[in-house]
């Protein structure tokens, strides 16, 4: 009895110590797998910026992104793939309407004030002028929210990308509707996803 009580007692032991060595695995993978999400942060923005930011904003914006890429598990790379469709990676960025009049849309994510100021109250943030959205961590932090409220709306990143470009009261008529969202953007966008991805190889 007393040998089968040490052996059970050892088996047990040994199945513990099992446990606990997948439990560091899982969370060494994890770390592996941050680390990584981090590079290709980096290795995006520098590709994009062409010296359209400064060493010190794309520290931030790589921090910023890694910590929005954990906090929402959402891809940080798409979120890079939205600024290079609308800005280039440009912090300055003025968007434009077909007859060349000012849209309103501002820096990398091409954020409008109205739709900042609405967000950001959500975040701490202060923003009352046009200025604060050509600030890029500003800008970022907006956008994402923007676009992350979006996913969680439509349930798929097609239909947030798409009402990210077209509003969503556009989206939500065509889909009222019955009617086809149009894709232009989301393949737009989901090309230049792809060519950052490409980046990681490198």
């Amino acid at each position: 009895m007393t040998l089968w009580f040490n052996q059970k007692t050892e088996l047990d032991n040994l199945a513990a110590q099992e446990t606990e060595l997948r439990n560091q695995l899982e969370q060494l993978g994890g770390y592996g797998r941050w680390t990584i999400d981090y590079v290709k942060i980096d290795k995006a923005l520098n590709h994009l910026s062409k010296n359209k930011l400064t060493d010190e904003q794309k520290r931030m914006l790589t921090e910023q992104l890694w910590q929005i890429s954990r906090s929402y598990a959402t891809d940080p790379l798409l979120i890079l793939a939205v600024v290079a469709q609308e800005s280039r990676g440009n912090p300055n960025a003025r968007g434009r309407v077909k007859s060349g009049k000012f849209s309103g849309a501002l820096g990398l994510m091409q954020i409008k004030l109205e739709t900042a100021k609405s967000m950001s109250a959500r975040f701490g943030l202060k923003i009352e002028k046009e200025e604060d959205l050509l600030r890029p961590e500003i800008n970022v932090t907006v956008g994402t929210a923007y676009l992350i409220r979006l996913i969680a709306k439509y349930g798929n990143w097609k239909d947030a990308l798409v009402a990210y470009n077209l509003g969503h009261s556009a989206v939500d008529r065509l889909l009222e509707q019955g009617n086809p969202l149009p894709t232009n953007y989301y393949e737009h966008v989901i090309a230049k996803y792809n060519d950052l991805m490409s980046l990681s190889f490198l």
